[in-house]
């Protein structure tokens, strides 16, 4: 091996020994945290804390039906729907979410400030612009927002949840942005991900083994003790699992920053700006005309996929915001991406449709990311692989951890016995 190749080597070396020592923690944290959330709705229902069985056998009721009920039982007319779905399976409750009390009024905010930009545009005084911008709600409409479920057949209220709670809530929001409010502890989480896709890559570089060695790198031998034992357990468990690791990871890092990652695929596979068109999809708001209804826009959207029933809908909750509905073909795999039709509900026209069916490369590979971190769409085998590599970095942690450890504590130890027997024969030699 030549010297810049071994530089090279041992630089790399440091950099994947640092990266680990410094964010063993949060590493680890992320790893465990990520496991726990791949099951943490089955967990739920073993303790007997998921969503309650409907039992009432018949046609599932409508959209427009369920809305009314949930609204009924709220009881509170500054709450606006916000969303409604059907259950994904038979005796499954449907489920409304209902927004944080006042968002009605800050929705009349906002249309005043449309009609306001409007005027001060024709004035060219610009102060309608200055007070359209400053109403703008800047919160998630589902912050603070209340989820009724509800009996699809008989619109019996089964259940009115606040936003996930309990413990399940706790791993969500440490997992997800580390209880730090705002875009910030998402981004870190994203940089975590990144840190992992660096120690994945770098680890396979120096795990390469040399000619005649590859058997012996993908095996840990039962006479391995100490360092070595370590090394080959933290060498054949990364090997092994490598890409899925760094599959789950780049989802990860995805989920962090859809933008740029949605930028960097489509620049290879060029498609539509998912995100942008399915989440910041914008209306022209027609004077004097009200928006269609729920049903009605299901129906203007199934008449796009035919095929295609009903699963959920993300309602308009500004004058300018499309109608966002998910549709679902009867070989549909839970998890696996939906059918999403994006409604213009003024001039009751489709603006767009990603169908799973049609999607190019690019929009394909964008259209699994969450489905490809969370374990869900391809069946209760890849969910226990995701499982496992959530499981695996605390392997990583330790034995990489014992192997910088034992190997200090050998380098001290042999440190001292050299300066003992340097001593010795310093004495030797004045005596």
């Amino acid at each position: 091996m030549t010297g810049p190749q071994r530089t090279f080597r041992y630089w790399l070396q440091q950099l994947h020994l640092w990266i680990g020592l410094i964010l063993l923690l949060p590493l680890v944290m992320m790893g465990v945290t990520g496991a726990v959330l791949v099951y943490g709705h089955d967990i739920e229902h073993l303790l007997g804390q998921g969503e309650p069985p409907a039992k009432t056998a018949g046609d599932w009721r409508s959209p427009a039906e369920l809305i009314e009920a949930a609204r009924t039982a709220s009881n509170d007319p500054s709450r606006i729907p916000i969303a409604v779905r059907w259950p994904m399976e038979v005796g499954e409750p449907a489920a409304v979410r209902l927004s944080r009390p006042g968002m009605a009024t800050e929705r009349q905010q906002f249309r005043g400030g449309q009609q306001g930009q409007g005027q001060g545009q024709a004035q060219g005084q610009g102060q309608g612009q200055a007070q359209a911008q400053g109403r703008v709600p800047t919160q998630s409409p589902f912050a603070g927002s209340l989820q009724i479920l509800i009996d699809p057949v008989s619109l019996q209220v089964l259940e009115t949840q606040q936003a996930m709670t309990g413990w399940l809530r706790f791993f969500h929001d440490l997992h997800g942005h580390l209880f730090i409010a705002g875009g910030l502890g998402r981004e870190l989480v994203g940089w975590l991900g990144v840190a992992l896709l660096v120690l994945g890559c770098s680890g396979l570089y120096l795990w390469w083994p040399r000619p005649g060695q590859w058997k012996a790198a993908f095996m840990v031998r039962r006479t391995a003790k100490g360092v070595r034992l370590n090394r080959e357990l933290h060498g054949a468990v990364g090997i092994w699992s490598l890409v899925l690791f760094m599959l789950v990871n780049f989802t990860g890092v995805y989920l962090a920053f859809p933008q740029q990652i949605s930028s960097a695929v489509n620049a290879v596979w060029p498609g539509r700006d998912m995100r942008a068109a399915m989440f910041q999809a914008r209306v022209e708001p027609m004077r004097g005309a009200q928006p269609m209804g729920i049903d009605e826009a299901v129906e203007v959207a199934r008449s796009k996929v035919p095929d295609a029933r009903f699963l959920n809908a993300f309602l308009s909750i500004r004058p300018d915001q499309a109608t966002r509905i998910s549709l679902l073909r009867s070989d549909h795999i839970e998890g696996a991406p939906v059918i999403t039709v994006i409604i213009d509900p003024f001039r009751k026209s489709v603006v767009d449709v990603f169908d799973p069916q049609t999607m190019s490369t690019g929009e394909r590979i964008i259209a699994w990311q969450r489905a490809l971190h969370y374990g869900i769409g391809l069946g209760g085998g890849y969910k226990f692989l995701v499982f496992v590599s959530g499981v695996i970095i605390p392997v990583f942690a330790v034995t990489g951890f014992l192997m910088w450890w034992l190997k200090r504590r050998n380098r001290r130890a042999g440190e001292r016995a050299k300066a003992v027997i340097q001593a010795e024969a310093a004495a030797r030699a004045a005596d």
